[in-house]
């Protein structure tokens, strides 16, 4: 994998500050669609319209997750990070991203898309068992909803660093929508009170803005009988779902309730055995190991066996991403799908041989790597798929990225 200067990283804003910033967007629009300082018609003292309320937070919400001085740098938006013309995540092919006050502090984990996140259920235990856990945000499941994401990254000195509560809540004061911020919430000196109130906005924005969910991906045209998928891909979603082949679907589902389209994840967690990446600079300390749900940005859940895990996100735009992986370990969908079919075949391709011995599971510590998941397409002595096949599987992949327009041909090697 080549390497990448992570010294010219463009700095971003991870996806807990664009939801905080689209809190607060919403929040100023809501203000805006009403007369008064309450909301409502001018003069009239009646309540303000149900609907029109709503689109003025999810405006607000807009405007919190494009501004610039909601960052300790006062050049960092949420949308620095998660780009609208890249699907909402990074712009750049960067592991991780750059933050702080200065622009000089390096991120723990690769900067996802924030679309689609709009159906993710709050975190669950179940029984307790891994196969059991479900949803939460974030790759570690840590916050229990879209409010609680978008708060994360305006204190994390990693990110936005504001410094303190006190000091992002004047920011909020003083900015130039603070009318339709104030026309939305109303006021409060309470600077805690207007932290929730611009995580609420930017959630709002993110539920209500089909820009987050448009499902409009080719896939989404066939299940409409718009469009048809090319041989190539018809043999790409057969892989996807055999179980004895790609698998996919056992962690990717496909299959919804009536009238839902598909969010390709089941919101459960698994152990991947990702290579490390030496490219982090958290991991210059061999000491460090990200465990997902057993830390270190998650505390409340040291159980060994949860060690490794991190929730399976959804593949729609999967074939946009710029980096793979909770640590961007790799850096294009064709390396992925031959890291799931050769990782236990041919480990040597992907971990390191120190002293003639293939370091296998290495972003883990030896204790946990027995927590790696050895379904299929794990756990075979020889490839599971061809390469053919992994070109058809990939070509069903590109089927779900967002924006297809009907009639618009596939790429050369996937008609």
């Amino acid at each position: 994998m080549q390497t990448r200067n992570l010294h010219r990283i463009r700095p971003c804003i991870p996806p807990l500050v664009l939801h905080a910033c689209a809190t607060a967007a919403l929040a100023v629009l809501s203000a805006c669609g009403g007369g008064g300082a309450g909301g409502g018609s001018a003069g009239s003292g009646s309540p303000p319209d149900a609907a029109a309320q709503a689109q003025a937070r999810v405006q607000l919400g807009e405007r919190l997750f494009n501004d610039r001085n909601l960052s300790g740098s006062g050049r960092m938006s949420c949308a620095t990070c998660h780009d609208p013309a890249f699907s909402h995540g990074p712009s750049n092919a960067q592991a991780v991203q750059v933050g702080g006050a200065f622009e000089t502090e390096f991120g723990l984990r690769a900067s996802p898309s924030l679309r689609y996140l709009d159906g993710v259920p709050a975190f669950s235990l179940a029984d307790g068992s891994l196969a059991s856990l479900r949803g939460g945000l974030m790759s570690d499941g840590r916050a229990a909803n879209l409010e609680a994401q978008a708060r994360l990254p305006f204190l994390n000195p990693l990110e936005m660093d504001n410094g303190s509560v006190a000091i992002l809540a004047g920011k909020l004061r003083r900015a130039a929508y603070a009318p339709l911020f104030v026309q939305v919430f109303g006021e409060t000196a309470d600077d805690e009170l207007k932290l929730t109130q611009a995580t609420q906005a930017l959630a709002a924005f993110q539920r209500e803005s089909a820009q987050f969910h448009p499902f409009d991906s080719k896939y989404d045209r066939v299940l409409q009988s718009l469009e048809v998928l090319s041989p190539p891909e018809q043999r790409g979603l057969q892989l996807f779902r055999d179980p004895e082949k790609g698998n996919c679907m056992s962690c990717h589902e496909i299959v919804t309730s009536s009238g839902q389209q598909p969010r390709f994840t089941n919101f459960g967690y698994a152990v991947l055995g990702v290579p490390r990446n030496a490219e982090l600079p958290a991991n210059r300390d061999p000491a460090h190991f990200d465990l997902g749900l057993c830390g270190p940005q998650r505390q409340d859940l040291n159980v060994p066996a949860y060690c490794g895990a991190f929730r399976t996100p959804n593949l729609r735009n999967v074939a946009r991403r710029p980096v793979f992986f909770h640590n961007g370990r790799f850096s294009s969908l064709a390396q992925v799908l031959e890291f799931y079919n050769t990782r236990d075949s041919d480990p040597a391709r992907w971990y390191p041989t120190v002293k003639g011995v293939v370091q296998r599971f290495d972003d883990l510590p030896e204790a946990l790597r027995g927590n790696v998941n050895r379904q299929a397409p794990f756990g075979s002595a020889t490839p599971r798929m061809s390469s053919a096949d992994l070109q058809d599987l990939q070509c069903f992949l590109e089927t779900l990225s967002d924006g297809h327009r009907i009639g618009t041909p596939s790429r050369e090697a996937c008609r």
